[in-house]
């Protein structure tokens, strides 16, 4: 929650989920906004889900959507990647934006202006194939972990806000 806050500054994200369920190691984004949006019950907005899951080729309108629905939003896009051996279950947290398909040689628009990745597999050759090879259960454990801390910071980033309010209606 502390890395969240120092990425985030304390403000409440637009989440974008990036990914598709038809490939077991590309789902992370799409699962991780499922149980985002169940357990946030309406307190943020989220994008890509299991039922609408944004994929890659539907980020260039993704990120023109975000630009003009949410112009001054801090939006933190989550996804998978392929990375080295040694990264595989590691998360990338940066305050930059998310490149999708960067590890399959696509070039696509960048989407948010935060970037929450997780390694999912080793990258060889061209990449995209070994993320069929996941196992879902390391999908969902990672999903399950990112959408807790991420309702934690949400909740953290409230009650700061709430606090504030609060004191500032004193003076």
């Amino acid at each position: 929650v502390r890395a969240l806050c120092s990425v985030l500054g304390g403000e409440i994200p637009v989440f974008a989920c990036i990914g598709t369920d038809a490939v077991s190691g590309d789902s992370l984004g799409p699962l991780t906004g499922s149980l985002l949006q169940e357990r946030l019950k309406g307190a943020g907005y989220v994008y890509g889900t299991l039922e609408k899951p944004v994929t890659a080729k539907e980020a260039n309108c993704l990120s023109v959507f975000l630009n003009h629905v949410h112009p001054y939003a801090k939006v933190l896009a989550v996804d998978a990647a392929l990375g080295e051996r040694s990264e595989i279950g590691k998360l990338r947290l940066t305050d930059r934006p998310l490149c999708p398909g960067a590890g399959v040689k696509k070039s696509l628009l960048p989407v948010g202006s935060a970037s929450l990745i997780a390694v999912m597999e080793e990258k060889k050759g061209n990449g995209g194939a070994f993320l069929r090879l996941v196992r879902f259960s390391r999908v969902y454990a990672l999903a399950d972990f990112l959408a807790d801390a991420l309702c934690r910071y949400v909740r953290t980033a409230e009650e700061t806000k709430t606090v504030y309010r609060e004191t500032a209606s004193f003076r």
